[in-house]
């Protein structure tokens, strides 16, 4: 086939593969795949009230890891149940100009990232019910372990044992 040709059967491949401004699947709360995302706003109200921790996913929308995580670590029913059990889930991304509150003071999502010292993503951040941060841990985190993370904070073994001594009973 001569260039021209692979030139010409790329680009429409190229273009249809391409996001062209359309909504992302790492968009903030009401996420398609997973309904449990909730706004920043609704988080700190929730979790104060039901006194629940907080969960904040920070993501970018150009971070293979943080779609890979999105696309299977929160996809796991495990996951989701202890989601469901002990947080109230959130995320921003973390290059958004959007405005958000936290703790009754105004940022874009970006700013909210500088002030949690976000350097890498995704960052999961872990919230106290008064939205005080307890633990952020960056990286990409397959299902079994971010189950054992999940179970750590949400039951409250931070306060008593390591995390080593909690995943050696588990």
């Amino acid at each position: 086939m001569k260039p021209i040709k692979i030139i010409a059967v790329m680009i429409p491949l190229l273009l249809v593969s391409c996001n062209s401004g359309g909504e992302s699947t790492l968009t903030g709360a009401g996420s398609p795949e997973h309904e449990f995302w909730v706004t920043l706003e609704e988080a700190q109200e929730r979790a104060y009230d039901e006194g629940q921790h907080m969960l904040l996913d920070i993501y970018t929308e150009w971070c293979g890891f943080c779609r890979r995580m999105n696309a299977e670590t929160y996809a796991d029913e495990g996951v989701q149940e202890l989601l469901d059990r002990y947080f109230i889930a959130t995320r921003i991304n973390a290059e958004s100009s959007q405005s958000v509150t936290f703790l009754g003071r105004s940022y874009t999502m970006e700013e909210l990232a500088l002030q949690f010292g976000v350097a890498s993503y995704p960052t999961t951040v872990f919230l106290t019910p008064n939205g005080e941060p307890l633990a952020a841990q960056a990286g990409f985190f397959e299902a079994p372990h971010f189950r054992q993370m999940l179970g750590y904070v949400g039951t409250g073994s931070y306060q008593e044992v390591t995390f080593e001594e909690y995943s050696n009973t588990q």
